[in-house]
């Protein structure tokens, strides 16, 4: 229960711009049972990446997995920067739950 009344926090002052988190980038086999805020998971295997994941910044808690796959649809495009910053194209929508809707640009969340 802390950690849900953690995440809605950190979800608002992000909202609000007070304490803004960047994302980082960090490449994995498999998708961990646990995942951290402010990170978002490429998953793939030999180069080749199939999803990405991270955790809703709006607090919720839900993982949101996003597929990397171009021959399947609704497809994003990961760019990552030396850093690990990240970029997501295009935005995501979650149409259920708490109905986020968001931009992932440089590393910083914008809502829409």
């Amino acid at each position: 229960m802390l950690a849900r009344i953690w995440n809605s926090l950190v979800g608002w002052l992000d909202r609000t711009g007070l304490w803004p988190v960047v994302y980082r980038g960090e490449h994995v086999d498999d998708l961990p049972d646990n995942l951290k805020r402010a990170t978002v998971y490429i998953v793939g295997e030999d180069g080749y990446d199939w999803t990405a994941a991270m955790l809703c910044p709006g607090g919720c808690g839900k993982t949101l997995e996003m597929n990397l796959l171009p021959d399947a649809k609704p497809v994003w495009q990961v760019r990552e920067q030396p850093n690990r910053i990240v970029t997501l194209h295009p935005s995501i929508w979650m149409k259920t739950g708490c109905a986020c809707h968001f931009v992932l640009r440089n590393g910083r969340v914008r809502w829409v």
